[in-house]
């Protein structure tokens, strides 16, 4: 950007002028109202990543699965049971806690039990349940980490977009400064009959036409500053100002983007971490084949064959129809879905890559081919234009297409800087590297 920016024509009095002098009186209170803020992406990226709501929300899922993590690390409980007699029909007497006559034989109350159970999982089911909750625990970190890449380019991209926008209505607004200038002292002109009215007309109508250019750039802005406000969770009115340095890093090659994305991007370690989900969901299903051990102990006073028992409990459902085994075969199913799913996702990652990287390398040679012999002509286009046009060297048609020409040209130079830009962005997103 330093290179076009610098061919500009008296561009360090339009960059102080830029932001207070905009060309529609309610775009100049708005700014006048709002705070101006300079900032580089790394300063937007740490600001998004404090603060964006989406992120933070997406948090939560990676919190949810590790509490399910440590649920599942628990034993169950043991269950107590407790019983007294209520009434006795021999005495009549409610709740007859206490035995009176003292007769184990013969007793006149102080009945009661108790029952202690305790469930044991076999076959390492609590463990391998630990293990399946833990991998979709690296399920939700991932998918987490895809949220952040899929909103760190939407905030490049924003990013871009402004400083290309904000660079065009600069751009615009040094023409539309020029035509002002050269309207008023054709004006003075008319009214000396020097010159015909429909030369002032037709460069009025030059004006207006950079009146709707700059009024749609405009609009543009506002909708891409709102996005970018959004992104850093700023419920204010900061007009951001982007300030993006030339880009000195190595042009890095395809093999490498594509050893990197298979690598680094999320999704398709989410494809591969349900790969493992599903292979230890096979191992938990096979572990509920077996069935649970229940151990107990029970006491009975004055209730069993002799006055005080004590028993040992010991259970087990017996897998006689029920062995798990539709549960085990959807498990199978699983395991060989999520392999089509990760050959899908490495497919569609490789040619991700290969896709931004062609991008890129179009966007590269086209800006190869604009020379600083170029950038010279066409500036000096733009600062004979004027001149000449006034010392009628040449005619208001000639003049036109001279300062269309400038235009046309120095836009096209911000579009395709941009577009080196997004296409990097791009690059950076499909294998969620910081390569540029």
């Amino acid at each position: 950007m330093k290179l076009l920016i610098n061919s500009f024509p008296d561009v360090r009095k339009v960059r102080k002028l830029i932001l207070s002098l905009l060309v529609f009186p309610l775009a100049q209170t708005a700014f006048a109202q709002a705070d101006t803020i300079r900032l580089t992406l790394p300063q937007a990226e740490e600001l998004f990543l404090r603060k964006n709501f989406v992120l933070l929300a997406q948090k939560y899922n990676v919190n949810l699965a590790e509490a399910a993590v440590q649920q599942a690390r628990l034993w169950d409980n043991p269950n107590l049971q407790v019983e007294v007699n209520a009434y006795n029909p021999n005495t009549g007497k409610l709740f007859p806690l206490v035995n009176r006559t003292h007769d184990p034989m013969n007793p006149s109350g102080g009945s009661y039990s108790w029952q202690l159970q305790q469930m044991i999982n076999l076959a390492g089911r609590r463990s391998k349940l630990v293990a399946l909750n833990q991998t979709s625990v690296d399920i939700q970190q991932a998918t987490f980490q895809d949220v952040m890449r899929a909103l760190r380019f939407q905030l490049a991209q924003t990013f871009g977009n402004l400083q290309a926008e904000q660079a065009q209505v600069q751009l615009l607004q040094e023409e539309r400064q020029r035509l002002s200038g050269l309207i008023d002292a054709f004006r003075a002109q008319l009214k000396l009959g020097v010159v015909a009215e429909y030369e002032v007309t037709r460069l009025e109508l030059e004006q207006k036409n950079a009146d709707a250019d700059l009024s749609r750039l405009q609009a543009q802005i506002s909708q891409d500053e709102a996005s970018l406000r959004v992104l850093l969770a700023d419920a204010g009115t900061t007009y951001y100002v982007p300030d993006m340095p030339a880009s000195t890093a190595a042009q890095p090659e395809l093999n490498k983007l594509l050893d990197e994305a298979l690598a680094q991007r999320p999704d398709l370690q989410v494809a591969q971490k349900q790969g493992i989900f599903a292979s230890r969901n096979l191992t938990y299903q096979k572990s509920l084949a077996t069935p649970q051990l229940l151990l107990g102990a029970d006491y009975e006073r004055f209730g069993n064959a002799y006055p005080s028992y004590l028993g040992l409990q010991v259970g087990m459902d017996l897998p006689v129809k029920n062995r798990n085994q539709g549960n085990i075969q959807a498990a199978k199913v699983g395991i060989e879905q999520a392999k089509d799913v990760t050959s899908q996702a490495e497919l569609q990652v490789r040619q991700d890559v290969i896709s931004a990287w062609q991008q890129w390398q179009n966007a590269l040679a086209l800006k190869a081919g604009i020379s600083d012999d170029y950038l010279g002509r066409i500036a000096e286009i733009s600062r004979n234009a004027t001149a000449d046009y006034q010392k009628r060297v040449i005619d208001q048609v000639s003049f036109i297409d001279k300062i269309r020409s400038y235009k046309d040209a120095q836009l096209n130079l911000i579009q395709l800087n941009n577009q080196v830009f997004q296409a990097q962005q791009q690059l950076n997103f499909v294998t969620n590297t910081h390569s540029f």
